[in-house]
């Protein structure tokens, strides 16, 4: 069988079925609030169990931190999330994953509905992160210094890594390319990147302007020497939300 990877966000659902010849995307809005909005997502979630395997479960949200394994203890997941956001919103379910190759624990939120969802109609009790898949991802890649980008709807993820070692993961929101750029210059300045990097971008939006945004960069002599690499949404879709879990 084919294997389907359900990917959420606060507003949209993304189902993925992967199949030998590539991965065919189909887009739901979420209104999860309005009468009946449970029962219209999953009728074709389970009109595609007929044919797929469920293969993975992601959401993608801003509200999450870094933490290191070593000194991780589950009784104080609270405590660990309140130190960046503050007191759990009563309508979020707080989890983690353990990021082995990184030596770090990833710590989220997700909707209780979802929790609830896929737990109960979906028989899966692990909702992903997918800024925690794009981390086990590269570092399954034995990845070299480099600046990565993910590019969502309305929030973009910046990953900085220098010396093999992770020492940035940051989500924000922005309006135009131009918020990314400022943001990237601020970072380069702040955690002193070498002048010569490797950029990667991955679209997860399939529309993201690489063309125009890669313009505005070498208007910056910050960047001059940078190397940018484009991913388009097809691509971040099967090499990172389809990648399977034995190869993370």
């Amino acid at each position: 069988m084919s294997r389907l990877v359900l990917h959420y966000t606060d507003s949209t659902l993304l189902m993925l079925e992967q199949t030998q010849t590539g991965v065919l995307d189909t887009y739901f809005s979420l209104e999860i609030d309005k009468p009946f909005a449970r029962e219209r997502m999953s009728g074709p979630i389970k009109e595609a169990l007929r044919t797929n395997t469920l293969s993975a479960c992601l959401w993608f949200g801003p509200d999450y931190t870094l933490f290191p394994r070593a000194l991780f203890d589950p009784a104080q997941l609270t405590a660990y999330y309140q130190l960046n956001h503050g007191p759990l919103k009563s309508q979020n379910h707080l989890t983690f994953q353990i990021i082995e190759a990184l030596d770090l624990v990833f710590i989220y939120s997700i909707p209780v509905w979802l929790y609830d969802y896929a737990k109960y109609e979906l028989q899966t009790p692990n909702v992903g992160h997918s800024i925690a898949r794009q981390l086990q991802c590269l570092s399954a890649q034995n990845f070299t210094d480099r600046v990565v980008l993910l590019i969502e709807s309305t929030h973009f993820v910046l990953l900085t890594i220098k010396d093999r070692q992770l020492i940035s993961c940051t989500t924000n929101e922005y309006l135009q390319a131009s918020d990314i750029l400022y943001f990237l210059l601020a970072q380069q300045q702040k955690l002193q990147l070498p002048s010569a990097s490797q950029l990667d971008l991955y679209d997860a939006t399939q529309h993201f302007d690489f063309k125009s945004f890669e313009d505005l960069l070498r208007q910056f002599k910050d960047f001059e020497q940078y190397n940018c690499s484009f991913y388009d949404t097809p691509t971040y879709q099967n090499q990172i939300l389809c990648a399977l879990s034995e190869d993370l």
